[in-house]
């Protein structure tokens, strides 16, 4: 055997005593045990808590997907005027930060028309966000840019 794996199992033998030494002791051992198992325990339970919210991010992802492929493949549904009025109502005006007491919307057969006083930016994002509700085929701005604000 050589001076170098000589020292080298003798190393590793030293660790493992000691390990050994500091694990049994007959005075605090036991909590040193039970201290180590709980460490252990929190180790793989983080390390697993991590492994399954990726997992469920993943999952979101594939469900993310495979809604977009089936979307592309099925008809777009007809909806009704009043039915698009409250679809427009709650997911374009719901966000939008305008003055929304005057504010006016008309549906007719898909076009929509906006009416009522906002600042320009006010009016743009209010026309963006009302052209990107699903059944939305027009929209006719007559916003009053300025005026009444």
């Amino acid at each position: 055997m050589s001076k170098e794996r000589f020292w080298r199992s003798a190393g590793i033998g030293a660790t493992v005593g000691a390990a050994g030494a500091y694990l049994f002791d007959p005075e605090r051992g036991r909590t040193r045990r039970a201290k180590l198992a709980d460490q252990s325990t929190a180790v793989l339970r983080t390390a697993r808590d991590k492994v399954m919210a990726k997992a469920r991010y993943q999952q979101g992802v594939a469900r993310g997907v495979a809604h977009k492929v089936t979307e592309a493949f099925q008809e777009p549904v007809e909806v009704d005027d009043e039915t698009l009025l409250q679809k427009i109502r709650s997911e374009a005006v719901g966000r939008w930060d305008g003055p929304k007491r005057d504010l006016e919307i008309d549906v007719r057969d898909g076009t929509v028309i906006v009416r009522g006083p906002a600042d320009r930016d006010q009016a743009g994002e209010l026309i963006r966000l009302v052209e990107s509700v699903d059944g939305v085929r027009v929209v006719s701005d007559e916003m009053k840019v300025g005026q009444g604000i």
